[in-house]
């Protein structure tokens, strides 16, 4: 006798994973939402949360650590949202504007200059730079 067309489906997937569908609560589908969603703040305390996990088994100190982790932003590129964290992230470490620019400047020979271009306005932004006007002013 055929079987309901929800377990046959049900039983498809659990035998394709070789397990069963792990358990999960109302708090688990809310986060996920609220991630899906982009809340900044529920995005916000799990990347803190994960920050935190790293720098403390990096052996690097914080600003260290926050540098590090922009110059891999560069390389990789990252949208505006990701330098202002890491900039941001890099100024409360106690890193300076000098020292923040600096990894653009100290990674340039190893990402080319495609990126280091791409990453200017975005690293300017974060740092509360406006390219744009000051490039104005300069021709008046």
């Amino acid at each position: 006798m055929p079987q309901p067309r929800n377990q046959t489906s049900e039983r498809r997937r659990t035998s394709r994973r070789g397990r069963s569908t792990p358990s999960t609560t109302p708090a688990h589908r809310d986060e996920l939402r609220q991630i899906s969603d982009n809340d900044d703040t529920a995005i916000a305390g799990l990347v803190a949360i994960r920050v935190e996990e790293a720098v403390e088994s990096s052996d690097l100190d914080a600003k260290t650590f926050s540098l590090v982790n922009l110059a891999a932003l560069i390389a990789t590129g990252g949208d505006d949202a990701s330098y202002l964290l890491h900039v941001g992230a890099a100024l409360d470490a106690g890193a300076s504007v000098d020292e923040v620019t600096g990894v653009l400047t100290a990674i340039a020979p190893n990402v080319g200059v495609f990126k280091m271009v791409a990453a200017a306005d975005p690293l300017a932004t974060a740092l509360g730079i406006t390219i744009a006007e000051d490039d104005a002013s300069d021709a008046s």
